[in-house]
């Protein structure tokens, strides 16, 4: 009997032709290919897409090598609408829902049979009877206790059954509310559109080569793009039916912005994300400042979407707010929002005089920073003194530091011992380090911090001639 390997978009890859126990399924298994009672051997999401030339090739070859016969045929021809097949597919996703509910419902049902049955075999010892060893009752007794957990254990699977059936029966019917989120569709189409771009260049190149992929890369590009028109649509009917779709005009630095369930201080306005104050020891909070992102003067930001951004209030807004003891809900923020815009915020502080930029006067014959490198558990460091562009200082030699006797440098520059060394040394020139941190080196080979010169020491104060305070003047009136 010849096996046929059919793939059209509307059906995806199915294979025909094969009965129970001709070992077909057993050798398409290892190339993908699965059973079901409702389609037979198939590829599992191979409908409405490309065909998997290579996996259906491998095993028709493998077919071929056990001696049966396989014919292949493929037609990527579809004139359906994208909005078609999203039909399709919602109105096979409301099929498996009432599919996965009934069995749900029949494993509930044996769940509850299951744990009736124990319970009627369990009322003989309603009143606490124990078993009586020796006595003719035993064997009896102990038989309704084997009989009574193995009810209980069929009960507790069979409701474990039910509720993963359950779950995907949830799943299933909100499926189409999942899809047609306005936020989610966004994050889609931004990456389809950067797909359609990586298919445009792959057909570009293929047409320069001489490529036989060229009708392949044009028919996906033809797909992408009424995928693209489908969930352009879907975007601004929610956008008309109120439905707000964030984006860099309607903030400012200092606005707070929900995410999450809670509120964060603007940093940076991006074009693409929003640069927020993020402090992982703080977190969750209700409101996250830029000052509790603020550690060492360096302000720690997270990077936000635009698509998981809920509401905006301004930051004096938010400031009386907190000072009542409140925090405010989206509707209070969207009123807040409304009486100062984003574009009234940008246009505020673009007319305040901005600080004059001080010139830099640092020496270069000065030190930058320091470079050290370290085993885990080495006896030996080395620390090189780094000028401005984080290149060797051509006026400070590097420095070996070594262990005591019978010590080691355990944790590399956060080992004590090793911070003491470092600190004398930097002493010994007239340094101290920075308010910032050790950080790892750009290739990773050691670690890196920055340096300033030693502050000169406050001389005391000379003794002179006290003076007379001078009399308090009369309140006048």
């Amino acid at each position: 009997m010849t096996i046929e390997i059919e793939h059209t978009r509307a059906g995806g890859t199915i294979l025909h032709g094969s009965v129970k126990g001709d070992g077909v399924y057993e050798i398409v298994q290892q190339h993908g290919f699965r059973y079901s009672q409702n389609v037979g051997i198939y590829i599992r999401s191979s409908r409405d897409k490309e065909a998997q030339h290579w996996q259906i090739n491998r095993a028709a070859d493998a077919l071929r090598a056990a001696g049966h016969e396989v014919k292949i045929e493929i037609d990527e021809h579809d004139d359906r609408s994208f909005a078609e097949i999203e039909s399709a597919r919602e109105e096979r996703a409301e099929d498996r829902a009432e599919r996965f509910s009934d069995r749900a419902g029949r494993a509930t049902a044996a769940s509850d049979a299951r744990r009736g049955a124990a319970h009627s075999i369990g009322r003989r010892f309603e009143l606490g009877q124990p078993i009586l060893v020796g006595h003719h009752s035993e064997r009896r007794a102990r038989r309704d206790q084997e009989r009574m957990h193995d009810n209980m254990q069929k009960s507790i699977e069979e409701g474990k059954r039910a509720g993963y059936w359950s779950d995907r029966a949830r799943a299933a019917g909100s499926y189409r509310e999942h899809r047609n989120d306005p936020y989610r569709t966004l994050r889609r189409l931004e990456k389809l559109r950067a797909d359609l771009r990586r298919q445009e260049q792959h057909h570009a190149e293929a047409v320069e080569k001489g490529y036989d992929s060229t009708d392949r890369h044009a028919r996906l590009m033809r797909d992408i793009r009424k995928e693209i028109e489908h969930w352009e649509e879907v975007v601004e009917k929610a956008e008309a039916e109120g439905v707000k779709v964030w984006g860099p005009a309607d903030f400012a630095p200092g606005d707070y912005v929900v995410c999450l369930g809670s509120w964060y201080q603007v940093a940076r306005v991006n074009s693409k994300t929003l640069s927020v104050a993020w402090n992982l020891r703080l977190a969750p909070k209700q409101v996250m400042t830029l000052e509790d992102a603020t550690e060492r003067g360096r302000v720690w930001t997270h990077p936000v979407d635009y698509t998981k951004v809920r509401a905006r209030c301004p930051e004096e807004a938010m400031a009386a707010f907190r000072a009542d003891g409140k925090v405010p809900g989206t509707k209070a923020a969207r009123a807040a929002s409304e009486e100062q815009p984003a574009s009234a915020v940008r246009a505020a502080q673009a007319a305040k005089p901005k600080p004059k930029a001080t010139k830099s006067t640092s020496d270069p014959k000065l030190a930058k920073r320091v470079y050290v490198t370290c085993p885990l558990g080495g006896a030996e460091a080395t620390l090189t003194w780094w000028n401005g562009n984080s290149r060797p200082h051509k006026d400070f030699e590097p420095v070996t530091l070594t262990a005591k006797e019978d010590s080691k440098f355990h944790r590399s520059v956060w080992s004590r011992p090793l911070q003491d060394e470092i600190a004398r040394i930097l002493d010994e020139h007239g340094y101290v380090c920075g308010k910032d941190d050790w950080t790892l080196s750009r290739d990773r080979s050691g670690f890196v911090r920055t340096i300033q010169p030693k502050p000169a020491p406050e001389e005391p104060a000379k003794p002179g001639v006290e003076t007379a305070a001078a009399p308090l003047l009369p309140l006048a009136g």
